[in-house]
């Protein structure tokens, strides 16, 4: 069997760790009811129960410990989710060439103007397939806070369309300032 230490921990590639003999079986409860039947008073490790009167022993159980092959689409998030909240815009007018997005986690403008500069994608499904894929992405980037509740101003290349309203966008993490 082929071990691996990581601390305290032991990850085993066998099938089982060699374990300690199983401890005697006892009822569970000891009334009438009972569906337990005893061969021999004296000797308990004749005793015959069924599945529902006993307990599992966490020491009788396999030990072994199975690690998940890394996938290759599977890695860690390498944006901050934001949403679409409006464009930028008066009493009366909009300005689609503005819009407003709130990035989870950052409530004041402090916060927000770490994100200044970064760029964003919304990320959205189109009808029919281009260059192989149905997946398109609009670009922009972060242009400044907007008001004291951590919301961002964005630009896109193109604007974004009203149907992204609430949507999800990505906040990438470069270009980094730090």
């Amino acid at each position: 069997a082929e071990a691996i230490f990581f601390g305290c921990l032991r990850l085993t590639f066998s099938a089982h760790l060699p374990s300690r003999p199983p401890p005697p079986l006892t009822p569970r409860n000891q009334n009438a009811d009972s569906k337990s039947t005893h061969s021999d008073a004296s000797d308990p490790s004749t005793t015959t129960l069924t599945t529902s009167n006993t307990i599992p022993d966490p020491v009788d159980t396999p030990r072994t410990i199975t690690m998940a092959a890394e996938k290759a689409g599977s890695g860690h998030r390498l944006y901050v989710k934001g949403k679409h909240l409006s464009y930028q815009r008066g009493k009366r007018n909009t300005n689609p060439n503005t819009s407003l997005i709130k990035i989870e986690g950052v409530d004041d403008p402090k916060a927000a103007s770490f994100y200044n500069g970064k760029r964003i994608a919304y990320v959205y499904r189109g009808k029919r397939e281009i260059r192989g894929t149905k997946i398109r992405v609009i670009w922009g980037k972060v242009t400044r806070p907007h008001g004291n509740s951590g919301v961002v101003r964005a630009q896109f290349r193109h604007n974004l369309p009203p149907k992204s309203f609430g949507g999800m966008v990505r906040i990438m993490l470069y270009p980094s300032s730090i």
